[in-house]
């Protein structure tokens, strides 16, 4: 099993090229690639998104470093048209199409939040139906993660969202402690979710009360007990660490014994799997 962990804090701080030689020299197999700046959202420049992209892969390609999960741009906005005349959904296809150069194989795009009087899920089923030819044409499947401002709350209803979609261009991503802060312990998320659609899983620790994004073993969560029940589910991803926040405030000279260090708790947890399957 692959271990991965999300860029943007790195690359915020070093540029590209240097967090992903930073992040391969820790010790991760693979990036999870991120189409949003550090902070505000915002997506990072995707004009002349092939040429970027076909630039990113020789680098990757040069450090051995495999990049199969990515975060499309995050924070869309309700009301968006859900066509390419409108900048955020355009900016999410090229996502897909500078991901697929990439060699990824999920990319993560979150849902939209909504007025309290509009329908979450219809709303959010046009927006992703919308979003799948494009998907589809460029080669990779959308996952829609258990966000807490979501619907998706609860496994049996990230389930029902996937069947409703009905289509093999979607599948579902776990993130530990968005399950972990919605009062459902996260190994009982994974066991609720319906077989084969579970494809990328988002690994972080919480203390239970924020969405921290701590290193796992860092908070209260039962991390052999969430090993165990994703290999009871069959999962054939990757493991990817999304500890984002761990590095808020962290001296410059900091970051990579840091990243040391949880590369060496992401090949534990990857061994313990290993062990359980």
């Amino acid at each position: 099993m692959k271990i991965s962990m999300e860029h943007f804090p790195i690359r915020a701080k070093f540029g590209e090229e240097k967090a992903l030689t930073m992040i391969k020299e820790a010790g991760f197999d693979a990036v999870d690639y991120s189409f949003n700046q550090l902070g505000n959202g915002t997506p990072i420049d995707l004009s002349d998104h092939i040429k970027k992209a076909e630039k990113l892969r020789k680098t990757l390609d040069a450090l051995s470093l495999s990049c199969t999960q990515a975060h499309a741009p995050f924070g869309l906005p309700y009301g968006m048209k859900f066509d390419l005349t409108d900048r955020h959904f355009a900016d999410t296809v090229r996502s897909f199409e500078f991901a697929a150069v990439l060699g990824v194989k999920q990319v993560v795009v979150h849902s939209i939040d909504v007025p309290v009087n509009t329908d979450f899920t219809l709303y959010n089923l046009a927006f992703y139906q919308a979003l799948e030819p494009y998907a589809k044409n460029a080669g990779v499947q959308i996952a829609v993660e258990n966000l807490v401002s979501s619907v998706f709350w609860r496994p049996n209803r990230l389930s029902h969202f996937i069947r409703l979609l009905d289509s093999p261009v979607f599948c579902a991503c776990i993130d530990m402690g968005h399950a972990a802060l919605t009062g459902i312990p996260p190994e009982d998320f994974i066991a609720g979710m319906d077989r084969g659609i579970l494809k990328c899983v988002h690994m972080q620790d919480t203390d239970g009360k924020t969405d921290r994004h701590w290193i796992p073993y860092q908070g209260v969560q039962n991390w052999d007990a969430i090993v165990k029940a994703l290999a009871a589910y069959g999962y054939d991803g990757e493991m990817d660490l999304e500890i984002i926040h761990c590095f808020d405030s962290l001296p410059d000279e900091l970051y990579f014994p840091l990243m040391c260090y949880a590369a060496r708790v992401g090949k534990t947890l990857a061994d313990k799997f290993a062990e359980c399957s």
